[in-house]
This record gives C-alpha cells, structure tokens and sequence, in this order.
C-alpha cells in the first residue's frame, strides 16, 4: 500500500473510532464538571483534530487541493448536532433550519442526474467506450474541481453502460486484461451477497429510529448493484483498452488509469518486484512497466481523489501482446504509426 493511500485509510479510520466513541460516550445534558471536560474534547476532536489529521493525511501527504478542508469541517457539523448534549447541539441548529431547501436542491438534482443518465445511455447505444472518457478529453484541461465533477457525473451513466451487456457491444476492443480480483465470478457473488445482507442489516437497525432513513439508506446501498456489476464486467472484459488516443487502465469501475498516448514514453514486459511507493495496478508480480514524458491522470473512488504519476506497473494476462500492439501497432513516441496495424486493436479508437 503506498504512502499516500495508507494515510487516507488511517485518517479514515480515526475519524470513524473518533465519531463512534462521540455517539457512545457524550451525555445527553451537562449535568457534571466531568461532561463539560467530555464534551469540550469532543468538539476540540471534531474541529480542531480531525481537520488537522486530515489537512497532513490527505492534503499535505496525498497531494490534494486545499478547498477539501471543508469536508471534515461538514462531517464534524452533522455529528455534532446528533451527538453532542443538548445545550450544544443547539448551536448546530443551522443544520435542521436549512434541511427543506438542501431536501429541495437534492431533489433537483436527482432529477436532473436521471435526465443525465438516460440521455447519456441513450448516447451509448453507439459509443465505443467508456463514456467517462469521452467526458475526461473535453475536461482534461479544466481545473480539478471542474474535472472531478464532471468525472463523478460521467460514472453515473458508466455504471449502467457497463452493467448491461447490450451497451457494451460497440466497445473498443481490449489489449489486455488487469489480474484482478474482482474479475473472479466467485468474488462477484460474495460481494452481492454482502451488498444485500447489510442492506437488511441497515434496514433492521434504522427502522427502530426512522422509516424514511431507513428506507433511503437502504435503497442507497442496494443500488451499488449497479456499481458492483459494472466492476465485475470492467475487470472481467475492458480493464485495459485504447480509445481516441488514449490508453485506458481501468482497476475495477472505481480507479481509472487516463495516459494520452502523446505522454506515454515507453512501454516495457518484464517483472518487477514494486515497492509500497511505486504504483502497481493488478495482483501479482507485475509485468508491464509504464514511462510517462508527462505525469498523466490516476482517478480513485470514481474521481474523488486524483494523483499525477510518472511511472506505473501493471499485471496482466498478456503482456508482450500489450507492448506489441502500443510500440508497433499505434506508438511511436507518443504518436501514431503510418501503415503498421494491429487487428487486435480498434482502429477507429486511436485514429
């Protein structure tokens, strides 16, 4: 696990124990010294700890943009109205003021991601790729809070384009498939299998506090299907493909490997032993060794967090035909080779 991904899971993981001690421990009034000193802990860990956990962990170490210092500040917001004594959750009363408008605003932009959704699968009736990528090339040059909300709106209609079969039947042809885990039939089942038990789980527990939370919570998890079956399909059939001239690494539906072709320097089969540090896509000993003359674009849970690598290694099934079909069939430097071809390869995907 590499430096900046292991942070962001220990920042993950703090946050989570520190929310749950809040909820188990704080008082519901301030009746002693003792829940004062509790209670002032608590709100120093919501907004002046986890901030500063997540402004070195996730920021500083992982690279990302200042403005996301606001989320844990939200997050510690929410909390706080729910678990702090009453006294002080009275302040966060903002919070419930401002929830019908935020209700309506989410409403409409439901409906406008349903109109999104069914315009853009109606669009994929003849597209021959990811519908993401097409996205990605008209934003590529945008600024990051531009391009990752274009990304995260694009992975909508991508979930459904991939989990349905008929979608996908124009798609570019792939040049290898990524050892992936989630490629496994058996690992699919399982990962179904666990969505539906703690879809009920979710339900039995919240129906206790609130019907409508819990059916929406519910119905959230259980709509992962779709996300899950795309996956599935994602690592099973289109890991790795060449679209518009662009190389195409998708590590499950979730990560997604964008490399213009003009940036892609050389492309080498061996094995490598990687270290934590160094960025390796697929399960095992990788095979496939990628120079970049330009960082390119390394997306991870569906565009929420973006790194700019130099180099990166792969393992798949068939690593000499990759290299093959890159440096004979269409590279050449970062170009397009005249009159060498691979039948392999969509011709109209590089073109």
């Amino acid at each position: 696990m590499r430096k900046a991904v292991r942070f962001r899971v220990l920042y993950l993981l703090f946050a989570v124990a520190t929310y749950v001690l809040g909820f188990t421990l704080l008082p519901e009034t301030i009746s002693s010294s003792f829940d004062q000193i509790l209670s002032a802990g608590f709100l120093i860990a919501y907004f002046v700890i986890l901030p500063a956990v997540f402004w070195f962990c996730v920021i500083k170490i992982g690279e990302q943009k200042k403005w996301k210092i606001i989320i844990p500040f939200s997050i510690a917001s929410v909390v706080a109205r729910y678990s702090m004594p009453a006294s002080l959750a009275n302040y966060f009363e903002f919070l419930s003021l401002v929830r019908y408008p935020i209700i309506a605003i989410l409403l409409i932009i439901e409906f406008v991601v349903i109109y999104h959704v069914v315009s853009m699968l109606w669009k994929s009736r003849k597209l021959k790729g990811d519908p993401r990528i097409n996205a990605l090339i008209d934003n590529i040059d945008a600024d990051d809070k531009k391009r990752e909300i274009t990304l995260i709106m694009a992975s909508e209609p991508a979930s459904w384009y991939y989990a349905i079969p008929k979608f996908t039947r124009n798609h570019t042809a792939t040049l290898a498939n990524l050892s992936l885990l989630s490629a496994k039939r058996w690992h699919f089942a399982l990962v179904l299998l666990g969505l539906v038990a703690i879809t009920w789980v979710s339900y039995s527990l919240l129906i206790l506090w609130s019907e409508i939370a819990a059916i929406i919570v519910a119905s959230v998890i259980f709509y992962g299907i779709i996300s899950v079956t795309a996956s599935h399909r994602i690592s099973r059939r289109f890991s790795v493909y060449c679209h518009n001239k662009h190389l195409i690494v998708n590590a499950t539906f979730f990560n997604l490997l964008f490399i213009p072709l003009s940036h892609l320097q050389t492309c080498e089969a061996g094995e490598w032993e990687c270290d934590k540090e160094q960025l390796k896509i697929g399960r095992g000993m990788a095979n496939i060794k990628l120079t970049f003359s330009t960082p390119v674009y390394w997306f991870t849970l569906m565009g929420t967090f973006c790194e700019r690598p130099t180099e990166v290694y792969l393992c798949v099934d068939t690593p000499h035909e990759l290299v093959n079909s890159l440096n004979t069939g269409y590279l050449t430097t970062g170009g397009l080779s005249a009159g060498t071809t691979n039948d392999n390869i969509d011709k109209s995907a590089c073109a």
